[in-house]
């Protein structure tokens, strides 16, 4: 059987509870697993997709695989505390630049799948590895804006007529909001004065995770919000009142991430589930998923669009590591006026 754990935040005391469990296809009187049969993952994503490709590895290898569900922040933060008897062997999800500043934490590991993966997609150090890779959009609601009003681009998003109705989360809180506006300040010229403008436009109102900022733009909360491809064209494809825009100044196609938490307790188990998580195997299936694989032998999905009609540059992780604590610095002076 997959596990799957969900993380929750109670007071300061962070909680794991079995949420559910789902039975492997066939028998249900399984033999039960040895504790040398199983990877414990954290895992950062979304089940739709994650949950999936889980259950093919565990119906392949026979190793039991232990699903914690969590944001980015709540199970990287849990792999820094656990550092001295870690109980995960995985961290799955989550962008480059976040797992940059969580090296120290990560097992170097070189795959036999490190070589099909794009250059600029490789860790030089093994400590992660790229496995899909992510443009960042605009999206808008298209009960709430007509099509003649619709964002084109990053500077449209200071416009006056979006105030106050934006979605977008605290990227004190949120990596992927934090590269979203580091984004949009670098296509519109490096200008770190439009920190202080995004966050004037905002009005105050700061959605809780960017996981959410999708959510409450298909609820009609928001008209306008900028994050990840992937969650835009999932809503769309469920027919949600979206659609989707590639600023026209240009953006960055970032990476989702997977490494080896070090000193990981099942080791053996954790390099298997990595090798196949950057297989072909995988990868030549993550196009159902709305997902881009960062392997080379790997064709863009033909329900996404091509890189090549996208006006996009590689997201920088380390510049955003050394830039983060500036950037957050004027962020705080521009929301506690």
């Amino acid at each position: 059987m997959i596990i799957f754990q969900r993380m929750q935040i109670w007071g300061a005391t962070l909680l794991l509870t079995v949420s559910l469990l789902l039975l492997a296809c066939g028998d249900t009187e399984q033999t039960q697993q040895t504790e040398e049969n199983i990877v414990v993952v954290y895992n950062c994503n979304t089940d739709d997709w994650t949950a999936p490709i889980a259950k093919e590895f565990q119906e392949q290898t026979g190793i039991q695989v232990q699903l914690v569900s969590g944001s980015s922040g709540e199970l990287m933060a849990r792999v820094r505390t656990e550092q001295e008897s870690p109980h995960g062997d995985i961290i799955w999800g989550g962008t480059a630049d976040a797992y940059v500043s969580l090296e120290s934490y990560l097992e170097s590991y070189v795959s036999p799948e490190k070589s099909a993966i794009r250059p600029e997609f490789v860790r030089r150090n093994d400590a992660f590895y790229n496995m899909v890779m992510d443009p960042y959009v605009i999206a808008y609601n298209t009960d709430l804006v007509s099509e003649a009003d619709a964002p084109k681009g990053w500077r449209d998003l200071l416009d006056p007529k979006f105030h106050g109705r934006i979605a977008l989360a605290d990227p004190a809180k949120s990596t992927s909001s934090y590269d979203v506006l580091l984004t949009m300040m670098d296509a519109l010229g490096g200008d770190p004065n439009i920190i202080g403008a995004v966050a004037e436009n905002l009005d105050g109102r700061i959605i809780g995770s960017s996981a959410e900022q999708i959510k409450a733009l298909s609820d009609g909360e928001y008209a306008v919000t900028a994050t990840f491809e992937e969650p835009v064209l999932k809503y769309i494809a469920s027919g949600a009142h979206i659609k989707i825009v590639y600023p026209q100044e240009g953006t960055a196609v970032s990476a989702g991430s997977v490494a080896i938490i070090k000193n990981a307790p099942h080791a053996e188990n954790a390099k298997r589930f990595l090798n196949f998580l950057m297989s072909r195997q995988v990868h030549e299936r993550l196009g159902d998923f709305e997902r881009r694989s960062t392997r080379a032998d790997i064709p863009a999905p033909a329900n996404l669009r091509p890189l090549s009609e996208i006006r996009y540059t590689w997201f920088d992780t380390q510049r955003a590591v050394s830039f983060r604590d500036e950037f957050l610095s004027k962020w705080r002076a521009a929301v506690i006026k």
